[in-house]
């Protein structure tokens, strides 16, 4: 922001600078400091602290199980045994009565890839519904609140060395609700604990059943090594030992036999088969653990489908990684892996080898082209995902990649031709991506190379990439001026190109365009958003570039909420504006597309600190903005920041789930106060009329998503209204007022309805 004293050629100077940065408004330009109350940033830290002393309770979760897995003795350590189930029940107490951890919790290994192969003990992490938490994210959350990181890493990294001890690769934990569950909780970890002693020492299970010891040997699965999920099946279901070990034989046979029989039974253990056969299912209940189950390697949560193409290539991965937990840990993340988009060129260069390894091992076996095509296109899917400058470190050599990774080195993997093509592609594409991007600016020559990337890239012929560049240079002049009109007549061509333009001109052009032309662009690519036919894969686009910015505002952030606004609905005729979103669409529940809305309060349940920040970011600079100077001159001025809140809380209004309700209901303490700081800056009074536009929306959107909790928020809120007109003399603001409470009452009538 710039001073008071600030003269005409600077503030130029300023504005050639924010054109010049793609209009992000970043942390080292900001002059403003507001110092006052902030109710809104203050709700959300506090929603974000009891996320925080979750992660802190599921942290002292995996101690607790790594403590009750080394207690292997029947006899000793009871009073330890006493002390470990008292904090399981009020651990269990506290996370059964939070939805957003949903119904399990799981511990994974995840590969210690790079700099991380150090620290091969403690590279796991913890997935709990919308929580997740690992080594990194525990320090951050520590020092993020002054405290010494030690004694709560400590405490995690010992849970994690316990499983690494054990050669857990991955541990699921169901959450007991009650008492009765706790209990065979309880009892499922005494066991393991035994197990595994057992099993080290060669010799029975002993344990006491009924005040009599039992000796009991470890189940064996198919392939003839000890399995605990078996063994614990047998045992809590009262099954004798020759009884369970015939039905793996039987249900091992079925999973063996001709393939349109085996068709029923494809699965990665013969623990999953036996729980999936109907005959079976309904006599037996599972154990509320499950240790190194092979399928939550590769999916997170029972909703995530495990392919037959999946099964396959678990099950080859296990039978080849020679009995290694971690081996089979690591491979499967490499097909599988989720983070592609966060790691650099030396992972990269690891999992491509170890990916190569296994396409080896597929040819050599002769297991089929199913398998080696799952594992080439997921491979394809993640390298996609992997940001432009890593592919920039990567040089090919023959049959090998080098990488080069600042502060880690250069490295030398040799990888299968399959793999090498993919890299090359990806790296053509990165560079012809680049060439897309200038020549809104100047003149670039493309040659055959990169018309038949872009082919590849967006699955058209070599003929149809050429007629895509042709008609996106056509949108602009010889200045680099971009035309509504002209792009407004290529759209219906665009179609065609649906999986990957969206994607291309948001990342590549609404940062690259001219100054004056970024709006009339964002404004076309509403054109776009309201005939694609995949609005999810858009969806994702924006989500991430709003989060993966949260500390920052820029110019194009306003346009994304707006087009999500859009791409949530299946048809949009309430929206016909291309400059705000009418708040008559929190009033329509027809035309939602709920399978998008679901993905969407996903996407942002899973990112919540980042979405937290980025509206933290956002009203901060509005309550800095209104209490400056009326003749600073501002980046974003206060109608487009208020513009910009509008359209994030209608967005979070539609999609609904836990962090759009904790940014409503903070942001109606903020809007709904008279004494907030927000209307007693220099500027307020001049906005107020805004400000109390944007409390109604506020209210609405509360409306959609709350319950009876915040029907108790509105009706303090109508408690206050009288108070809020005491703000202003204005007839017009008065009417506003008048029209608050009346919105008010509606939406506590209709948030009372639903308890």
């Amino acid at each position: 922001m710039l001073k008071k004293n600030t003269n005409f050629a600077e503030c130029r100077a300023a504005e050639k600078l924010y054109a010049q940065l793609g209009g992000v408004e970043v942390r080292k330009l900001k002059k403003l400091d507001f110092s006052g109350s902030d109710r809104l940033a203050q709700s959300l830290l506090e929603e974000q602290r009891r996320y925080d002393a979750l992660r802190y309770m599921i942290t002292d979760l995996v101690y607790q199980i790594g403590l009750c897995l080394d207690s292997r003795s029947r006899s000793s350590k009871v009073e330890l045994g006493k002390m470990i189930l008292v904090q399981f029940e009020k651990i269990f107490g506290i996370l059964s009565k939070n939805p957003q951890i949903g119904n399990t919790t799981l511990i994974r290994y995840r590969g210690a890839f790079g700099g991380n192969r150090i620290h091969n003990k403690t590279d796991y992490e913890v997935l709990s519904g919308d929580i997740s938490i690992d080594a990194d994210v525990t320090r951050a959350i520590a020092k993020g609140q002054g405290k010494d990181p030690s004694q709560i890493l400590e405490k995690l990294n010992r849970g994690f060395e316990t499983l690494w001890n054990h050669r857990i690769n991955n541990f699921l934990l169901k959450i007991p609700k009650g008492r009765q569950e706790l209990k065979r909780l309880w009892i499922s970890l005494q066991f393991a604990a035994r197990y595994f002693a057992a099993v080290e020492d060669n010799s029975p299970i002993t344990f006491s059943m009924g005040g009599k010891y039992v000796s009991f040997p470890p189940i064996h699965n198919e392939n003839n090594v000890p399995d605990l999920n078996l063994t614990l099946l047998a045992v809590l279901n009262g099954l004798q030992p020759q009884k369970m070990q015939a039905m793996v034989h039987k249900v091992d046979g079925l999973m063996r036999s001709t393939e349109s029989t085996a068709k029923k039974y494809q699965f990665t253990s013969i623990y999953d088969a036996i729980l999936n056969i109907k005959r079976f299912r309904s006599r037996l209940n599972p154990s509320p653990i499950e240790v190194n189950n092979i399928k939550w390697l590769m999916v997170s949560d029972e909703q995530t489908p495990v392919s037959d193409q999946m099964v396959s290539v678990a099950r080859l991965v296990m039978d080849s990684s020679g009995g290694s937990s971690t081996e089979t840990a690591r491979v499967l993340k490499s097909v599988y892996g989720e983070d592609y988009a966060k790691i650099d060129s030396q992972q990269i260069s690891e999992r491509l080898q170890l990916t190569s390894g296994l396409l080896d091992i597929i040819e050599k076996k002769s297991k089929g082209e199913e398998i080696r095509t799952e594992v080439l296109n997921n491979v394809e899917e993640r390298l996609g995902k992997v940001n432009d400058d890593v592919f920039d470190n990567i040089r090919i050599e023959g049959n090998q990649i080098e990488t080069h990774t600042p502060g880690k080195g250069t490295f030398i993997k040799k990888v299968h031709t399959k793999i090498l093509k993919m890299v090359t592609f990806h790296k053509k594409r990165s560079v012809t991506k680049k060439k897309m991007t200038q020549m809104v600016h100047r003149v670039i020559d493309f040659d055959n190379q990169d018309y038949e990337t872009l082919a590849v890239d967006f699955k058209v012929s070599v003929a149809e990439a050429k007629t895509l560049v042709k008609m996106l240079k056509s949108c602009f002049d010889n200045q680099g001026n971009f035309s509504k009109s002209t792009f407004g007549r290529i759209i219906p061509d665009l179609e065609r190109y649906e999986r990957r333009i969206f994607d291309f001109l948001w990342h590549n052009l609404k940062e690259s365009l001219n100054h004056n032309d970024r709006t009339t662009f964002l404004d076309s690519l509403q054109l776009l958003v309201d005939r694609l036919k995949q609005p999810k894969n858009s969806l994702s686009v924006l989500l991430e570039d709003l989060y993966q910015n949260s500390s920052v505002i820029r110019f194009a952030d306003r346009k994304a909420f707006m087009l999500g606004n859009r791409l949530v609905r299946s048809y949009s005729k309430e929206i016909v504006s291309y400059q705000i979103t009418p708040e008559d669409v929190l009033l329509v529940d027809s035309g939602i597309d709920r399978k998008i809305t679901g993905y969407a309060a996903w996407k942002i349940d899973k990112n919540q600190d980042k979405f937290f920040e980025k509206i933290r970011t956002i009203h901060r600079r509005l309550l800095e903005t209104l209490d400056a100077d009326e003749e600073q001159n501002h980046l974003i001025g206060v109608q487009d920041l208020l513009a910009l809140e509008r359209e994030a809380y209608i967005f979070l209004a539609l999609v609904g789930g836990s962090t759009s309700r904790s940014v409503l209901q903070s942001a109606l303490k903020e809007y709904g106060h008279p004494d907030s700081e927000l209307y007693q800056l220099n500027k307020s009074p001049k906005h107020l009329a805004d400000l109390l536009q944007l409390l109604k929306i506020v209210i609405r959107c509360v409306g959609r998503v709350g319950d009876s909790t915040e029907a108790v928020q509105i009706d303090h809120l109508i408690g206050r209204i009288e108070a809020i007109s005491q703000l202003t003399n204005s007839l017009h603001e008065k009417d506003l007022i008048n029209q608050i409470k009346g919105c008010a009452d509606s939406v506590k009538q209709q948030l009372l309805a639903k308890i």
